[in-house]
């Protein structure tokens, strides 16, 4: 957790004191987190893994909200708001570890060290610009390039240095879809006309990208 930009001015004797849950147990792929929503809200650290967010909605089916992965921060960070009981959390990598801390203790660090508050207003305010982003994206881009900027989006958060990757695949077509707003039948056609211009290749458990850089290319030109 110290390696993360956020905490990396807190001690480790503060990191301590925030924490009350270390490691979460090995769960199994597409197990849901009983996560401990209670009277005390909590915010929760990825640490390790990879999970969904998901809603139930009123025909019983999942609906994919957001792709949690290793350092994202969840749960009451605007500081205000209450869970939200309707969301549920779903492992899809063999293991997720979690730090979880009380808002409370929170608010006493950010009490204590002014420039830490000051850091997670910046952080909180930065991860609502590229919420305020991806859904400018969803509105005003075609399928395509939708999709090549959420898989710039998850190479950045897998942090790729490498000139070609392959990326695991923890997400269905259906997720996708959900994810960039449109059909699962759109994004067969998408993979399969991505596959023939050579900028991936769709596989049930990875999708492999030969020129990372292309797709970096492609994102930087977007408007």
């Amino acid at each position: 957790m110290h390696e993360h930009q956020l905490f990396s001015k807190l001690s480790f004797e503060e990191i301590d004191a925030l924490c009350i849950l270390k490691k979460f147990k090995k769960s199994r792929k597409n197990e849901l987190l009983d996560l401990p929503f209670g009277e005390k809200e909590r915010i929760y650290f990825l640490k390790k893994g990879t999970i969904k967010l998901i809603r139930i909605n009123d025909q019983g089916e999942e609906v994919l909200m957001d792709i949690l992965q290793k350092n994202d921060l969840f749960g009451n960070l605007n500081l205000d708001a209450n869970a939200n009981g309707d969301e549920f959390f779903k492992v899809v990598s063999d293991e997720a570890i979690l730090c979880t801390f009380y808002r409370e203790k929170l608010e006493e660090v950010m009490v204590k060290k002014p420039d830490f508050a000051l850091d997670y207003i910046k952080f909180v305010g930065f991860n609502f610009k590229k919420l305020q982003n991806s859904y400018k994206n969803i509105l005003f881009k075609d399928a395509k390039t939708r999709l090549l900027l959420l898989l710039s989006m998850i190479i950045e958060k897998e942090k790729v240095n490498t000139a070609s990757y392959d990326l695991p695949n923890y997400l269905t077509q259906k997720d996708i879809a959900q994810l960039i707003c449109t059909t699962r039948q759109t994004i067969i056609s998408l993979f399969k006309e991505l596959e023939n211009e050579g900028m991936l290749a769709y596989a049930q458990k990875e999708i492999s990208i030969p020129d990372v850089q292309k797709i970096r290319e492609f994102v930087k030109n977007v408007k």
